[in-house]
C-alpha cells in the first residue's frame, strides 16, 4: 500500500525511492508521504492560517501517538481541498494506513522523521505568516529564500542524511563531517529548480518565491503580465547564478557517499542530474511563463537515469559528468547575472 501511495502522488520520485534497499526504502517512502500530507494542508486555500496550524499539529500528534487522524479530516472537509490535485486529495484517504506503517519503523527513524516534520510544518506556517504582502507570500531576499528552502526541503535533507549515516555507521569521522556539512545542498538545488520552473503556477496560488531583491522592478499583482516578462526572466537567471555554489556542493555530497553504497548514490544522482538539466533548460527561458510546465524530454530523462545508474559506483566517471552538467547551466547564464 505504501509504495502504491508514493507512486500515485509522484511516479518519478517513487522510481527514485525504489533504488534504495530496505529498511531505508520504507523509511523514505513513509517520510515522503508524511511530508506530502503536510504540504497538502499548507498548500490549500480552503483553510486559513490558524486552521492549517491546528491540522498540522493534529497530524504530528496522530503520528506521534499512533492514533487515527480520520476524525480531524472528517471534521474539516476544507472546501474540497481547493488547489490540490485529485491524487493529492486521495492521499488523505490513506492517512491512517500511513500512520500504522510509521508505527512499524525503527524507533530512531520515527524520532528523526517527527523532528524534521515538526521543523518543516512550523517553518512553513511562519513563512506564510511573516512574509505575506498585498495578498501574496513574497520573499524579500535570498536569505529568506534559503530559509524557506530549509523548511520545505532542507529538513528532508537532514532526515535523509541521518538515515544514510545510520546505514553506514562504520564511516570515518572526516567523511561523516563532510556529509553533514553538505547535507542540505542537494535539497536546496532541487527546491530552487522547482521554484524557477513553477513561477506562474506559484503566482496563481498566491506565492512568489523569486526574491524581490533579484528584481529591478517588482509588482506582485502584475508580475505575470507581459510588462514584467523580462524582469522575471532576469530574476530567474540571477537566482540560478546564486545557486551555483550549492550545485557544486551537492555534487561533492554525492561523491562523498561511500562507493559501496550504490543505492544511496543512485538515489541522489538521478534527481541531482535531472535538476541540473532542468535548470539549464528553464533559466531565462520565456516558456516558463506559459501555461505548460517546462520539462526535459522523456528521452533525455531516460538517458539521465541510465547514465546515473551506470556512473554511480565510480567517481572517475560521476565527477566529470556532474561538471559537464553544471557547465551547461553556466553557458546558459549571461555574464554578471
Amino acid at each position: 500500500m505504501i509504495s502504491e501511495q508514493v507512486r500515485a502522488v509522484s511516479r518519478s520520485f517513487g522510481f527514485v525511492i525504489d533504488q534504495l534497499r530496505e529498511p531505508l526504502r520504507r523509511e523514505v517512502q513513509i517520510a515522503y508521504l508524511l511530508f506530502r500530507l503536510g504540504d497538502n494542508i499548507e498548500d490549500t486555500s480552503s483553510l486559513d492560517a490558524t486552521e492549517k496550524t491546528q491540522m498540522l499539529d493534529g497530524l504530528l500528534h496522530a503520528f506521534r501517538e499512533g492514533s487515527s487522524y480520520q476524525d480531524v479530516l472528517d471534521a474539516r472537509a476544507a472546501g474540497d481541498w481547493a488547489d490540490l490535485t485529485s491524487g493529492e486529495k486521495r492521499l488523505f484517504e490513506h492517512t491512517d494506513g500511513i500512520i500504522r506503517a510509521f508505527g512499524e519503523l525503527d524507533p530512531a527513524a520515527r524520532d528523526d522523521l517527527l523532528a524534521e516534520a515538526e521543523a518543516m510544518f512550523k517553518g512553513m506556517a511562519r513563512i506564510q505568516r511573516d512574509h505575506r504582502e498585498s495578498g501574496y507570500v513574497t520573499l524579500p531576499d535570498t536569505d529568506a529564500l534559503e530559509e524557506y528552502c530549509y523548511y520545505v526541503a532542507g529538513t528532508v535533507g537532514d532526515f535523509l542524511t541521518n538515515r544514510f549515516l545510520a546505514q553506514v555507521h562504520w564511516l570515518d569521522p572526516a567523511r561523516r563531517a563532510q556529509l553533514l556539512g553538505a547535507r542540505r545542498s542537494l535539497a536546496l538545488v532541487l527546491q530552487v529548480t522547482n521554484i524557477l520552473r513553477d513561477v506562474r503556477d506559484d503566482h496563481e496560488h498566491g506565492h512568489i518565491f523569486y526574491p524581490r531583491s533579484l528584481f529591478d522592478r517588482f509588482d506582485a499583482e502584475r508580475l505575470m503580465t507581459s510588462e514584467y516578462e523580462g524582469e522575471v526572466l532576469r530574476a530567474g537567471q540571477r537566482m540560478a547564478r546564486w545557486l551555483q555554489p550549492s550545485i557544486r556542493l551537492a555534487s561533492a555530497y554525492i561523491l562523498a557517499l561511500p562507493k559501496r553504497q550504490y543505492p544511496l548514490r543512485v538515489f541522489c544522482a538521478i534527481p541531482y542530474a535531472m535538476a541540473c538539466k532542468t535548470l539549464a533548460l528553464t533559466a531565462g527561458n520565456p516558456a516558463i511563463l506559459g501555461p505548460r510546465s517546462v520539462k526535459i524530454s522523456r528521452a533525455d530523462a531516460l538517458v539521465t537515469m541510465v547514465t546515473a545508474r551506470s556512473f554511480a559506483p565510480m567517481n572517475i566517471l560521476l565527477g566529470p559528468w556532474f561538471r559537464l552538467l553544471y557547465r551547461d547551466l553556466d553557458r546558459n547564464l549571461p555574464a554578471g547575472s
